[in-house]
This record gives C-alpha cells, sequence and structure tokens, in this order.
C-alpha cells in the first residue's frame, strides 16, 4: 500500500462530473503496467490486463462531493449549489476551491462571528455565500469562476500511526487499492482471464459513470472497491455504527441498490478466513454504490462491495485506518489469485 499515492490523489481535485486531474495522475501511474488503458466520453478510465474470455471487472470511482457556482453577486460574492450528497453545514467557515479557468480559485464560506450573529447559523445551500474576496462581479468574472465553474474542499493530508486524516477518501481510497493491486498482479494474470480495473465518473450524483463502463466491458463478475461509513462514534449507540475503524475490511450484505450475491459473499468470507484477512459484514440500509447499476446488467453479474471504513465521509475531511486500507487491498487480490475457486462456488453459469 501507497501512502504517498494516497495522499496525491486525495489533495488532488475532481468532483463528479469534473474529474480529468484525478484520471490523468491514476493513467500516468499504470500507463505502462496493463496491455491497454483507454478512457471513454464519460471520462471512465479502464486498464485491461490479460486477455481472456472471462472478464472481470474491478471498479473504484474517481469523483467525490462538490459545490457549482450558481450565481455571481454584483459585490463578487458567490452562490453555491451541491454537486453530490452534501450538507450545507458541512460547508460552514470552510474553504472551498473552485477550478477557474485561468487557475484555481479559494474562497471561504461565509459565517457571521458570534458577535454580531442575531440568527442560527445558515442551514440551508440558499443561505450560504462563497467570498473569494472580490470586490465585483466583473473582478470575479476576469479571475476565470463563473456560473457553472465547478469546486470541492481545499485537502489537506495528515498521518498519525495508522490513522490518516484526509480529503476525498471516498473514494480516493479505493482508486489507489486498484492502482496498487493492479501493478501487483499483472504479471500474475494467466488463462483465459481478463482483468478490467475501472476507475470511473460522477458515482456521487446517480451512479452515472459505471453504465458506460459495464456495457464497455460486459463483465462475467465484477468487485466494487470504495470506502464507506464507520459511524463507530459517541454520538451513535453500536447497533448503528454500520462499520467500525479497526474491524477490516467491510463486505457489504446489503445495501439499498443491491443485496449482494450470497455465494460470492461467502467465498469471500471463505478466502478471508483461510488467510487470516481481517473483515466485518455490513448492512447498510442508506446508501448504495456502483454495484446497484452492475449486478443488474445484463443477464446479471454476481457483484461484491469491498469498502474501506471512514469517519465522516461526505465532509471536509475524513479518518482511515490504514490497518484496514491492507486488509481489503489483501482481500481484492486473493480473490483475483483464486478466480478458480470463486467461479467455482459463485457463478450459476457463464456467458
Amino acid at each position: 500500500m501507497d501512502i504517498n499515492l494516497l495522499s496525491q490523489l486525495s489533495t488532488e481535485v475532481g468532483p463528479s462530473g469534473f474529474e480529468d486531474r484525478v484520471r490523468n495522475v491514476i493513467r500516468g501511474l499504470v500507463n505502462n503496467d496493463a496491455d491497454e488503458v483507454k478512457a471513454d466520453n464519460l471520462g471512465n478510465l479502464i486498464a485491461r490486463v490479460g486477455n481472456g474470455s472471462f472478464k472481470v471487472l474491478i471498479s473504484a470511482h474517481m469523483d467525490e462531493v462538490g459545490v457549482m457556482i450558481s450565481h455571481i453577486d454584483q459585490r463578487g460574492f458567490l452562490r453555491i449549489v451541491p454537486i453530490g450528497g452534501l450538507d450545507p453545514w458541512v460547508l460552514l467557515d470552510r474553504e472551498l476551491v473552485f477550478m477557474g479557468k485561468d487557475g484555481d480559485i479559494v474562497g471561504v464560506v461565509g459565517v457571521d462571528p458570534p458577535h454580531l450573529r442575531k440568527e442560527k447559523p445558515p442551514s440551508k445551500f440558499e443561505e450560504l455565500y462563497v467570498d473569494a474576496g472580490f470586490s465585483s462581479k466583473d473582478e470575479a468574472l476576469k479571475s476565470g469562476v463563473m456560473p457553472g465553474t465547478p469546486g470541492t474542499f481545499v485537502g489537506d493530508f495528515r498521518q498519525r500511526g495508522s490513522m490518516v486524516i484526509g480529503k476525498a477518501f471516498d473514494n480516493r481510497v479505493g482508486c489507489t487499492v486498484l492502482i496498487d493491486t493492479l501493478k501487483d498482479i499483472r504479471n500474475k494474470v494467466s488463462g483465459d482471464v481478463s482483468l478490467y480495473f475501472a476507475w470511473n465518473t460522477q458515482e456521487e450524483v446517480g451512479l452515472r459513470g459505471i453504465n458506460a463502463v459495464v456495457h464497455q466491458v460486459n463483465p462475467h463478475i465484477a468487485f466494487i472497491v470504495e470506502t464507506t461509513v464507520a459511524a463507530d462514534v459517541p454520538t451513535s449507540s453500536e447497533d448503528v455504527w454500520i462499520t467500525r475503524i479497526g474491524g477490516g475490511a467491510a463486505l457489504r450484505a446489503f445495501d439499498r441498490s443491491m443485496i449482494a450475491n450470497p455465494k460470492l459473499l461467502s467465498v469471500a468470507i471463505e478466502l478471508a478466513e483461510d488467510k487470516n484477512i481481517r473483515y466485518q459484514v455490513q448492512v447498510n440500509p442508506y446508501g448504495g454504490t456502483d454495484a446497484g447499476i452492475i449486478h443488474t446488467y445484463g443477464a446479471g453479474v454476481p457483484s461484491l462491495v469491498i469498502s474501506t471504513p471512514a469517519r465522516y465521509i461526505h465532509s471536509p475531511a475524513s479518518l482511515i485506518n490504514t490497518d484496514d486500507l491492507r486488509q481489503v487491498e489483501n482481500l481484492l487480490k486473493t480473490l483475483l489469485l483464486n478466480l478458480d475457486l470463486v467461479r467455482n462456488k459463485a457463478l450459476i453459469s457463464e456467458r
């Protein structure tokens, strides 16, 4: 696991629909490690390893939640709308970076100090404004921002022992796992197998990029590498933690978009226990992943979601345990290196 790579990807700017910078970084890292690397018209990046008839899709979404400028007033203050699932209160007094046409522009979400505050702080996006220090609308436009300009949180990356704090861990953590896995097993793939590593777009706004990916790959089986909710904090009772930090790889049994293929989940647990890989089974009635699209494609694609638990996702900074990340990567590699077992136990039929 390359912690420096995670830092690089985490701090890069790439809200949904504007993942170009993230894709360019990833492409530069995997271009020489795959048999074929290509990008499609939705910005998805797909790297193929192997040339067999049995197709395995391994995916992780590149995008992060963000904002878009919706209006600039005459004094140069910016109004914004959310890109993806963002609560307005997590933006209060936070720095945002906007992808201006002439370079990045940083502003702060304005909040009156307590000395002046007469009302409660803003709680709706319509009440928020961003102050980038412009004195007029004309100055803002000349700087390269306008309605339609995207942005996201300014990212810092910090590590203390096994604990890491950073921006956009959902899902730059998964992107990192895919890069490390591709590089590690690229010379270990043989037989009639093709592995398709996909870094896809626009997951946070409705699982859009993966639609194009799955139609191109037409996979027999899929592994989705994600970052998921860890609610093991003082404000939550243990029965609603969903996952916990330090509990290992999260294997998703159920969410709002998919019931996991029971045979595939079972063989993953079997391999994890055999290889002493720490795991936790996740039941999440609230969220969904790209597996929601993948598993219903064509005649059906057995799909497994493997996630790294993270506290405070969809906010300016999340926290993960690097050992959980290692468990995710180890389990993914184990599954890919034991595809014969996976195929025999999990697939009803092959096209």
